[in-house]
């Protein structure tokens, strides 16, 4: 392909679906400190001390009790982040509510809806709150990325050169400003976008595979229960944690989510010191009703395909080594952005001599971009806090928590 050409295809890829893209990495930046933006907006997010042991889900299942008696716990998590607030997840008399939690003693900050900054935000980032279709437009743009990165060395020529070279004072009017400035920031970025590239195309290979029955993941065991025992609450979570502490001792118990359905174990997730990866790499499968041991899952032990499932959400939003980490993803992202709107206004600058009218500049699918990307805003904020699931777990009424005569290790 002729200089010219690779150009073309530069351009193409970086403006045909431009307004989407702009407003994927605008939520991307934005999702990846959506967490911590919660947290400078109310305290309920915020721990009260840094947790240096396991969380004391004893003592948390204790004041749930007293506060809400009459509710089912559906799960919690602890964020790694220690100065995150946990959150339990509760179905009540009158609903889901998040409750939030000091992950060091146990004690009750505050309580919410389903709706959060952090869901609104990451509904709009990974599917535009449309279901599997929205995953595959959100995931499809990752390809155009690809296009731009690998594009983007065959036009700028000696592109090495221009690691050091000082872009020119930027002017509103000037693409050749621009053009100097959309050089460097790519330069200076191209490591972070081809870490996004290589993560969003691997979301979309997961989802199709998801889509389609492929197996690439463990699943998770079954367990079977006589009728009468299907009559039973499941155990306390104070007396399944404990279990699954004895069978993991070297895993720090994160998140747990009760089953749904007496077929289905409890599973507790965690972190065991490996590095880049999800807490869902380690896992304690529990029957949740006798307690017994379903299976465990050791990261060490998984695939190849398995671990990069595993692996690809701390790379993609670099949530693997603490807030340094989030806020060198989120300069980087705002590069990204500036990277993309810079090319739209490029663009413009280019084709408004021979034509101003606004809708040829954008065309079709510019067009549609726009129109999609104003649909998912609106969308996301008229639902984003309404919880579908109205099913609750076979988790115990709070109230009704009694001690057991077992043998469960302490």
């Amino acid at each position: 392909m002729t200089n010219r050409q690779w150009f073309k295809f530069h351009s193409w890829a970086g403006f045909a679906f431009a307004g989407l893209l702009l407003l994927i990495c605008i939520t991307g930046v934005l999702a990846t400190l959506s967490y911590e933006i919660q947290y400078l907006s109310d305290e309920k997010y915020r721990a009260l001390e840094e947790r240096e042991g396991p969380v004391a889900w004893k003592e948390l299942e204790s004041n749930l009790s007293k506060s809400y008696p009459e509710s089912h716990i559906l799960g919690a998590q602890v964020h790694s982040q220690n100065y995150l607030a946990g959150e339990v997840r509760l179905m009540t008399p009158n609903g889901f509510r998040f409750v939030y939690f000091d992950a060091a003693s146990g004690q009750l900050l505050g309580e919410g809806d389903w709706g959060q900054v952090s869901r609104y935000l990451r509904d709009i980032h990974m599917y535009l709150s449309m279901g599997g279709v929205g995953k595959y437009i959100v995931t499809l743009t990752s390809l155009l990325l690809l296009i731009s990165l690998i594009s983007s060395f065959y036009v700028y020529r000696k592109w090495w050169r221009g690691f050091l070279a000082k872009p020119g004072k930027l002017s509103w009017k000037k693409r050749t400003e621009w053009s100097s400035w959309h050089k460097w920031m790519g330069l200076w970025s191209w490591w972070f976008i081809a870490t996004i590239t290589i993560t969003g195309i691997w979301y979309l290979a997961e989802h199709m595979m998801f889509n389609f029955d492929i197996e690439h993941y463990p699943a998770a065991p079954t367990v079977e229960h006589t009728k009468a025992q299907q009559q039973q609450p499941a155990l306390s979570l104070t007396e399944l944690v404990s279990i699954a502490q004895a069978a993991r001792p070297d895993m720090d118990i994160t998140r747990f989510y009760y089953p749904h359905q007496y077929n289905q174990p409890i599973s507790f997730t965690g972190q065991n010191g490996s590095i880049l990866l999800r807490d869902r790499a380690n896992r304690v499968y529990l029957d949740p009703v006798t307690g017994e041991v379903a299976g465990t899952q050791y990261a060490g032990n998984l695939g190849i395909v398995a671990r990069i499932s595993d692996t690809a959400d701390p790379l993609h939003f670099g949530d693997f080594s603490g807030l340094t980490v989030k806020l060198i993803y989120a300069f980087f992202g705002l590069i990204l952005v500036a990277l993309v709107a810079g090319g739209m206004r490029m663009h413009y600058l280019r084709t408004q001599k021979r034509d101003p009218n606004t809708a040829k500049w954008l065309g079709i699918t510019g067009s549609l971009s726009l129109v999609l990307s104003v649909a998912a805003l609106i969308y996301t904020t008229v639902v984003f806090d309404d919880y579908s699931n109205i099913s609750t777990s076979i988790s115990p009424q709070l109230e009704q928590l009694k001690t057991r005569n077992s043998n469960y290790p302490e």
